[in-house]
């Protein structure tokens, strides 16, 4: 598969100190991936590097091949990079449609913005359902599939998703990770980082265990919900055996020189 997005050596904060402590991590086009890791890793600060919501100090940002790290938040999302944040970002007292037309506001060809709301209700029907309703009337997972569906208004080539499933009952959560699932099949690519990993992983192609600023282990996702370590510490099923060192305290020395 195509590499879509790369990050290479990739040290980022938020002034106090680096969050992203040398994050490498390529992306492949068509495809879900999802990083898991503790709270305070770096997850979501990965995908603001990639939005240029923050610039790395040092390292590289690539989009189909061409380093992205300097450009501005606007000029990323018109290369088809879209970034949906962990808080609702629904206008509550506007209606459904209204929000998915927000989607095109950078959009001059209105022409393609009502064909990309046709194309869009093809692959969300609630969409056209609840297409009059205030977007505040809706549950929290018909929230965030409106959300996901604003998204395809712009035809992106990657989407950036953090925290989907926060808040939502377990019907919810099904919901939108077979939201995800869709947009993967229309082509677009995703890289999302979720809380829960039992369910981020199972939606997902690939994974990535981040840690202390650093990717610690990809594979995958199938790979990393059977391997019993990371189950132990990321997934909540319990095993006593170590396969991949993932959380575990470093040896006093290793062959690659890490400390």
């Amino acid at each position: 598969m195509d590499q879509l997005l790369s990050l290479t050596g990739v040290v980022a904060g938020y002034g106090a100190g680096d969050i992203l402590k040398g994050v490498d991590l390529a992306v492949s086009d068509g495809t879900v991936t999802c990083l898991i890791g503790p709270n305070g890793a770096g997850k979501s600060t990965v995908l603001k590097c990639v939005s240029g919501l923050i610039r790395p100090s040092s390292g590289t940002v690539r989009f189909r091949g061409d380093e992205i790290s300097r450009l501005s938040p606007r000029a990323r999302l018109l290369l088809g990079v879209v970034h949906v944040p962990q808080d609702r970002s629904l206008f509550p007292a506007m209606t459904v449609r209204d929000n998915l037309l927000m989607g095109g506001y950078v959009m001059r060809d209105q022409k393609a913005v009502r064909q990309r709301m046709e194309e869009v209700a093809e692959v969300f029907p609630i969409c056209v359902r609840r297409a009059r309703d205030h977007a505040g009337s809706l549950s929290g997972g018909e929230q965030k599939q409106v959300e996901l569906a604003r998204t395809l208004v712009l035809n992106p080539r990657l989407i950036l998703l953090d925290e989907p499933s926060i808040g939502l009952d377990p019907k919810s959560r099904q919901l939108v990770f077979s939201s995800i699932r869709r947009l993967a099949e229309t082509g677009r690519t995703v890289l999302l980082v979720e809380q829960n990993a039992r369910s981020g992983l199972a939606a997902s192609d690939f994974g990535a265990v981040l840690e202390g600023g650093v990717v610690r282990l990809a594979a995958t996702g199938k790979s990393l919900l059977d391997d019993p370590e990371v189950a132990r510490l990321y997934v909540g099923a319990g095993s006593s055996s170590v396969s991949s060192g993932v959380g575990a305290p470093p040896p006093p020395a290793t062959t690659d020189g890490a400390p």
